[in-house]
Parts: C-alpha cells; structure tokens; sequence
C-alpha cells in the first residue's frame, strides 16, 4: 500500500470517530474544486475531512493560488474552528417558547412561590425569596449587580438539592454541576451564560481562593471579568464572570461570599410535615411557570433597566445592593408583592450574621460593655468573660485552648484598638476603655444591626442562638485569666512573641474555618495548613 494511501486510511478513520457535521457532497467537492470564488473556497475548507483535504489539496492550493503550506495553515485553523462550532451546541434544551399571552407579574410570583412551597420545607419567607431569584435570573442582564443565592443548612438532607432541582425547571440556561474548578467557572460562563447551579459547596469552595475569587468577581456587572492568559502565545484574554448563580452547601459561606448573597437556610424536615416529591424525570408541571417567566421578562427587561426602588433603611451597604433587584421586580409585578418582598428582605437580612470573625468580636466585645454598663474592662476579665462564652469560639480557639491576651490584641489590630493602663477598682491594670471601640461599634455594628440604641436587642446577637436570649454574662471581679502567666501584658511584651506569629496565623485561619465553615477541628487545620 502506498503512503498517501495510509495517510488517507488513516484520516478516514480520525473522522469515523471525529463527531463533526457531515462532509460536503461530491457534486459539492466538485464544484467546489472548480470554482474560482475565493471566499466560497475558504468557508468549505473547514468542513473538509483530513481524507477529502488531502485528495483535493493540490487543485484548492492552484485555486486560491497559494502554496500548499499556507494552504495547509489555513486548514489547520478553519477544521479547528468548524470543530468548536460544533462543540458549542447548548448542552441541554434551553430553548423556551415563551407564554403566548402577557403575564402578571404578580400572578407568576404568587404561582412560583405557592410550587416552592409544595415541593420544600421552607422557612418563613423563602418562598417568596426564591420566587423573586427566579424571575431575577430571567432579567439578569437588566441590573448591575448580581447577588448570589446561597442555599445553606447545617447538615445533609436539608432539601439543598431538591431546592437546586426546583430551580433547574424555572430558571434559563440552566448548568447544574456538584464541582466546578475556577477556570471551568469563569470559561462555562463565557461560553454559555448561563444560570449556573452549583451542589455540594462544600466539597471544594472552602479550600479553593481562586474560586472563591471567580465567584465575588461575579458579584458587579462592571468588574465581572478575570485575566488569563491562553494559546501557545500566552495572549491576554477577558472572560465573563456575569451571570446568575446559586450555591448550595453544608454549613456557612465564606464571609466574602456571604456579604454578596441573599441566604436561604433549610432545616431537615420532621415526621409531621409534608411535601410532593420532586423528580428529574418529571418536571413537566413546571415548564408553565419557565414559559410565563421567559414571557414576563421580555416584556419587562427595558422597565427593569430603569428601575428605582425606594430601599427599606433596614437594608443598607451590600444587603442593600443585594436586595434592589429583587425589590425592583417586586415594584413592577404589583399586587402585594411590593410590600411583601420588603418585608422578606428585612426579614433575611436582619438575621445575617456572617461577617468575619473580627466583627463577631467587636459584636462580644460590644455586648460586655453593655451588660456590665461598665467604661473600661481589665484585659483578664474581658478575655474571662468571653471564655465562657460557650456558643462562640473563644474557649477552643487556639489547638481547642481558650483564646488568650495577646491572640484577642490581634484580632483588634485591624480596628486600631490596642490596650491601655487603666485605673480600675483602685489599682492599676492593663485593659481596654469603651471609648477606643467607638469608632469600630459606629462603623461597624451600626450597618450590621442598623444602628440599635440598645446592641442586646438586635437581630446580630438574637441570631446567634438558636434556643433564645443569652444567659446574662457572668459578673466577674479582677482576676487573672487563666490562659496567660500575665493576663494585662501586651503584644510587645510577650516573650518569643515573634516566632508565635506564624502559629498564631495558622491557628486563626483553622478556628475561622472551623466555626464559619462548619468543619470538624481536625478538617480546618488541614485546611489551614493548605493555604498557609
């Protein structure tokens, strides 16, 4: 057998398992070959097999009046491009044909939120919230901010993935997915816009920084992009972070996440509640309620564009930001809606707590000033009074040993709130004066709790405990911690000081995960030792 032979044996078999679209007829070959329209020539070249091209290389090559290497370049990257137009075919039907007749908003909410509620164990709101996420990520593209929604619970069995499943029906575009890595992220929402649905969160979102990156850059339609660079050239690219996403996991969203999403926690449900069963294979009831959205947002996305909702001053800062799209929906629908999704959004985000573990302290520290009516507390019986804080991560917060002087002096650092020699109960003592947390409580906890004339009766500390108001903080005299030979020293003073700095570090990042992420101790420092 000759070369060229195996050469196109060989090529006839590539394209037995190649997947593209049908080569062009002979009749169309022949024409082809013989026509002198150079454009014509060159949008074929690319739909020829290996096979065909090699046969017909020569004539195409005194045709364009070309050589055969330029020829062959030219193929190379014509077959490259017919290949990935092929491969760019939607993944799944995300055609809809819209709802033939105009749909009331009011009516498509109400209808949304009644099947949530036939299909979930829900708490109070969650249904309307999702309903108003849904028609969100119809009319996406209509606002400048995109929040996330994180679907959470504190174990599995919740009804996460029945939640995502529901969505899946309702929403456009949709991309579910249990994993997702950064790139494939940020080059899926590139490629297909769409509404991803991202399970078991979990898993991998809490030990990837660059997820979590891809994911907040999502957040602002204006910086919505991430660099990288591709080809053997290593070119600059811009892909698109811009599309609406839905997170479910066990436990709490990192803080960054958290401060750009609207939050909706499910619990297991009991023996004696109820609800229909959702299946994969039958979700026709629900492709109604997908036309009549598609429907909803075409004729209401310009409406949308110019939208703006007087804002609840409970919602501020990025809760705000978070809640306007959905506030704004709320407004054109009509009904009640516009009174009722404002009550949800006061609602949800009153009880939002998730905030780094130096605002959970200012939070501690906040509410001891308070309940003692005390101005100025001693470094030890401050560090004494959160170590009994039994529902907060101070007692186990160091290798599962109570948080000490010099690791609560850090925590302050970022607020600027260093300690001071106090004259306390008629001696000498090293603590801290209510007047150096001011400027951290007004620029901090006001935007939290909406700046509270009395701290102990907002949301921030009811939310925290599950079971009811706190027990009354223990009133305790100077004494020395127990955590440290000199409870009152200072950061400077501690000897061997700075070789702890890196232990600290790690120490704090494992306790951060630990208490946020909902990991066992011995998962957060391995995740701690990860990314250090």
């Amino acid at each position: 057998m000759s070369r060229d032979r195996k050469v196109i044996r060989l090529a006839d078999k590539y394209i037995a398992d190649d997947g593209s679209e049908p080569e062009p007829t002979e009749a169309e070959l022949d024409e082809v070959t013989h026509d002198h329209d150079h454009g014509r020539i060159l949008g074929m070249l690319g739909e020829l097999s290996p096979a065909e091209y090699g046969r017909r290389r020569d004539v195409l090559a005194a045709d364009l009046d070309t050589t055969r290497g330029y020829l062959d370049l030219e193929y190379k990257e014509r077959r490259k491009a017919a290949k990935a137009s092929a491969k760019t075919t939607e993944i799944d039907d995300w055609s809809v044909e819209p709802w033939p007749d105009p749909v009331a908003g009011g009516d498509l909410l109400n209808r949304l939120s009644a099947t949530a509620e036939d299909h979930l164990v829900l708490p109070p709101g969650a249904a309307d919230t999702i309903a108003l996420w849904t028609v969100f990520a119809h009319v996406h593209d209509a606002f400048p901010i995109s929040p996330l929604l994180a679907i959470t619970s504190p174990t599995p069995e919740c009804g996460k993935t029945t939640l995502l499943t529901f969505l899946g029906g309702v929403v456009p575009r949709r991309l579910p997915g249990a994993n997702i890595t950064a790139a494939a992220l940020f080059r899926a929402v590139e490629k297909w816009r769409p509404t991803l649905l991202i399970d078991e969160a979990d898993t991998f979102l809490r030990e990837s920084d660059e997820l979590r990156g891809v994911l907040n850059s999502g957040h602002q339609r204006a910086n919505a992009y991430v660099i990288r660079t591709t080809g053997e050239d290593h070119e600059p690219a811009r892909f698109h972070t811009w599309s609406p996403k839905a997170v479910a996991l066990i436990g709490k969203l990192p803080p960054t996440l958290a401060s750009r999403a609207i939050h909706i926690e499910l619990r297991r449900k009991t023996a004696a509640e109820h609800v229909e069963p959702l299946r994969l294979d039958r979700l026709d009831h629900l492709a109604p309620l997908l036309r009549m959205a598609t429907r909803w947002a075409a004729d209401n996305m310009e409406k949308l564009k110019e939208a703006e909702p007087l804002m609840p001053k409970a919602l501020s800062g990025r809760a705000a930001d978070n809640w306007r799209p959905l506030l704004s929906i709320a407004d054109l629908a009509g009904a009640n809606w516009p009174e009722r999704a404002r009550h949800v959004g006061e609602r949800l985000s009153a009880s939002r707590t998730e905030e780094t573990v130096n605002i959970m302290l200012l939070e501690d520290v906040r509410r001891i000033f308070t309940e003692r009516g005390a101005d100025q507390i001693t470094t030890g019986d401050m560090i004494s009074t959160l170590v009994a804080m039994e529902d907060r991560p101070w007692p186990e917060w160091r290798g599962g040993k109570p948080i000490t002087p010099r690791q609560f002096a850090k925590l302050l650092e970022p607020f600027e709130i260093k300690p001071d020699q106090l004259w306390i109960s008629g001696a000498k003592h090293r603590g801290y004066g209510r007047d150096r947390f001011s400027d951290a409580f007004t620029r901090y906890l006001g935007v939290l709790s909406g700046s509270p004339v009395d701290p102990k009766e907002t949301a921030d500390y009811r939310a925290f405990d599950p079971v009811g108001p706190r027990k009354p903080l223990p009133d305790r005299s100077v004494q020395k911690s127990q955590n440290s030979a000199d409870p009152t020293a200072l950061p400077g003073n501690v000897p061997g000081a700075g070789q702890e700095d890196e232990q600290d570090a790690f120490e704090e990042r494992a306790a951060i995960l630990e208490y946020d992420g909902g990991l066992t101790r011995q998962q957060a420092e391995d995740a701690s030792r990860r990314s250090s």
